[in-house]
């Protein structure tokens, strides 16, 4: 395993491993309680520290894809942050929030991706042996799960508000 970083590869690693574990639990509990806002901006400041750190790596000398990336996942991450903190009263800020998050948690997923057969030997020799299919594949795979999440998600959301509008309705016409 190459493991051969420089300090701000170690704060990018670091924040890394800390996004995955705040984005897993708040994707696997209960949104909206205090525990899943308080674990969500754990998510949003290690996200913010991780992709800011990636502008500043330059394994290649040149800016290129994966900086371009890591300014879309801030993107996403302010999107997601500020629908939930700021403009809870529109009627879009749950799937405005719901999408950006998961889109963001998808993108550090294919960053990882990408590092295990980067950075872990036998998965580099596979991979130089085999050919890239083997990461088209691991990517498209992790690609279908992510956009059945985005998709679940959001279509069982629109079913809560059309169920709450209904029995609200029902109730007020009683």
């Amino acid at each position: 395993m190459n493991l051969d970083l420089v300090p701000l590869g170690w704060v990018h690693s670091l924040a890394c491993l800390i996004a995955l574990a705040a984005g897993a639990y708040v994707f696997a509990t209960p949104k909206g309680a205090r525990r899943h806002r308080q674990v969500g901006q754990v998510f949003v400041a290690s996200q913010v520290i991780l992709n800011l750190t990636a502008l500043g790596i330059y394994q290649l000398g040149t800016f290129f894809f994966p900086h371009v990336l890591a300014i879309i996942t801030l993107v996403l991450i302010a999107a997601g942050w500020g629908s939930g903190r700021l403009i809870r009263r529109h009627v879009a800020w749950k799937h405005v929030h719901l999408s950006s998050m998961i889109l963001s948690y998808y993108l550090l997923i294919g960053g990882g991706v990408n590092e295990v057969f980067l950075r872990v030997d036998a998965m580099r020799d596979l991979v130089s042996r085999e050919g890239g299919q083997l990461i088209n594949m691991t990517h498209g795979v992790v690609m279908l799960v992510f956009l059945i999440l985005l998709l679940g998600w959001n279509a069982a959301e629109i079913v809560r508000t059309l169920l709450r509008r209904r029995r609200r309705a029902s109730l007020s016409a009683a």
